[in-house]
């Protein structure tokens, strides 16, 4: 099946779709574990509803990167602004005192990568 391989894939792409595979699969484990625990213990709604989020997150994570993979074009826009809205609420936690720098870090990266020429080509296709 066409682009499926990683044969051939533009660096700013193979890194991109990387971090996007790394990240929902680190997350949909600590997610789900957490999730898992909460509902054990009998914990809140609202509780439970973030959590739900997170997998969520996760999820969109791994559909993107393969939608990238796959040349969509859809998910490279939809990777740039979802990583630009991640982006600003880390900025929003930091005024809290809750930054993640590797979280900024991986968003802005993405966002970085697909502004390549060589990744708005690749999802030209």
């Amino acid at each position: 099946m066409k682009g499926t391989t990683l044969k051939g894939i533009p660096g700013p792409i193979l890194i991109a779709v990387a971090i996007l595979w790394i990240s929902a699969a680190a997350g949909l484990i600590e997610s789900g574990a957490d999730f898992v625990d909460h509902t054990d213990s009998g914990g809140d709604p609202f509780t439970a509803l973030i959590l739900m989020g997170l997998i969520f997150a996760d999820l969109v994570n791994a559909v993107l990167g393969l939608g990238i993979q796959l040349h969509r074009r859809w998910a490279r826009v939809t990777a740039i602004m979802v990583c630009l809205m991640r982006t600003a609420v880390a900025l929003i936690a930091a005024t809290v005192g809750e930054f993640s720098y590797v979280w900024a870090a991986t968003n802005l990266a993405v966002i970085v990568l697909m502004l390549f020429p060589s990744a708005a080509a690749w999802c030209d296709r």
